[in-house]
């Protein structure tokens, strides 16, 4: 048996590996690809995310009985955003934001919230850091919220 299951003789085998050194697949032969940002963690009642921490606010709207919705789509001055979550019965995006220590990542979220706001979509931001509870702040969000809407 050769190492790889699309070489189909031992002489392609050698031909291949002293052609290029590696010992990839041939030209033309389709491999299964992943998404780049595929969802691949299951959460709650079959919900799947792409981070620890959303799959942590799954399971807190599901305990609490809220309803929402992971990542819809929305189109805005023509293009498209996906934020972590929208909440039907308080007309409320949520959204995530744990790389704060990343740069890059500040700002697309000092974007999405400048971008939000001009269009009159409510919104909260919950910065975790990973320490303490995330349930906690989002019941603290969540609460905040409906004082003031």
């Amino acid at each position: 048996m050769f190492p790889t299951p699309y070489i189909q003789s031992e002489m392609n085998y050698r031909k291949r590996l002293r052609k290029t050194g590696r010992l990839g697949p041939l030209r033309g032969v389709a491999l299964p690809r992943r998404k780049k940002f595929e969802p691949v963690m299951e959460a709650g009642t079959g919900v799947k995310v792409r981070s620890g921490y959303e799959k942590k606010c799954v399971e807190y709207f599901e305990k609490n009985h809220i309803r929402f919705s992971y990542e819809p789509l929305i189109l805005l001055e023509g293009r498209q955003y996906r934020p972590d979550f929208f909440l039907p019965d308080l007309n409320l995006f949520v959204e995530i934001c744990g790389y704060r220590h990343m740069p890059h990542y500040r700002d697309r979220m000092e974007f999405k919230r400048r971008l939000y706001e001009k269009h009159n979509l409510r919104a909260v931001f919950i910065s975790y850091s990973g320490r303490g509870s995330l349930e906690k702040l989002l019941e603290t969000a969540l609460r905040d919220f409906n004082q003031t809407a």
